[in-house]
């Protein structure tokens, strides 16, 4: 077990805990990473303001299921927070659902399937958090969660609570206009009652071509570039077309199946996803002269290293 460290309390509540040299490799999905310096799990609004101050002049990172971000091998400096207990509270109102930051969103998903609220299909089997998602804008080519906020709120690194609004966050293609270090703590979304069974079916079909085109018998972090936008094709087909698909480094490898995945086979390393990663960017770029960007999120490298993949 990792040493830990509390910030003390007199009024008897739960203290807030840091926990040193944490391995983040088993708590992404894509089961790679070196150790976080220090970790703290807050369980409530008042324990992450309280792990906020701790953080105060040095930076945190927030993690919740690794679902799209790849960490370096070395891990990473900065502290890391990982929502828990309230965070994963998901409430159900009569025209909406509320939900907060540690929400799965394939949870989210269900909870709107069961109870005949239309257009969340679309987030049937999509990993990652709500906080990640909202921080995102996750969804397909024709739905984004944004699409759906009423409101969001975050909490500033000097710990206020804000709300946002839809046009206050700017929402676009796997991106919001909202400063990196504000944590999501809660949304709301509109969900007004519609045809139980159609909702049904729409989540069953979205969910059975989702699982049947993508890859889920492997860790990865699901689309590894973003879509270029016309004229270019699908980033998918550009990785297909330059030769890349099944090719391996190391542990790592561009899915067959689907060629926009970068699949775990077992034992790979950061840097093995990199080193694919770059090869497919420079033939892409030779090749078709398509400078394709990243849609993950990169922990722990040098600028030299990002550069090399197209991260800023």
């Amino acid at each position: 077990m990792s040493p830990t460290s509390r910030t003390r309390r007199s009024n008897g509540e739960r203290a807030m805990r840091w926990e040193r040299d944490v391995p983040l490799g088993p708590l992404a999905r894509y089961g790679i990473g070196g150790p976080a310096a220090r970790l703290a799990r807050p369980h409530s609004l008042r324990e992450l303001t309280d792990a906020l101050r701790d953080t105060a002049g040095c930076g945190y990172r927030v993690l919740g299921t690794g679902a799209n971000v790849l960490i370096g091998d070395a891990g990473t400096a900065e502290p890391v927070l990982v929502l828990d207990g309230e965070f994963s509270a998901i409430r159900l109102g009569e025209n909406s659902i509320e939900a907060r930051a540690a929400a799965r969103l394939p949870a989210l998903a269900g909870t709107a399937r069961r109870a005949g609220r239309a257009g969340f299909h679309f987030l049937e089997a999509v990993p990652g958090t709500l906080g990640g998602g909202l921080r995102m804008n996750a969804g397909s080519r024709e739905d984004w969660l944004w699409d759906r906020v009423e409101w969001a709120e975050v909490v500033t690194p000097g710990g206020e609570l804000v709300r946002l609004r839809p046009e206050d966050a700017t929402p676009a293609y796997r991106h919001v206009d909202v400063p990196p270090d504000w944590v999501f703590v809660r949304a709301r979304f509109s969900a007004t009652p519609g045809d139980a069974a159609a909702i049904r079916e729409a989540h069953l079909n979205f969910r059975e071509r989702k699982v049947r085109d993508q890859v889920y018998e492997l860790p990865s972090v699901g689309s590894t570039w973003k879509n270029p936008g016309p004229p270019h094709p699908p980033a998918w087909k550009i990785v297909d077309e330059v030769g890349m698909r099944g090719a391996r480094v190391g542990g790592a490898q561009v899915a067959t199946r689907h060629a926009n995945f970068i699949v775990n086979l077992g034992a790979a390393s950061a840097d093995d996803v990199l080193e694919l990663m770059a090869e497919t960017r420079r033939r892409a770029l030779v090749q078709l002269g398509v400078a394709l960007e990243p849609e993950i999120h990169f922990w722990g490298f040098e600028p030299e290293q990002l550069a090399c993949v197209g991260a800023a």
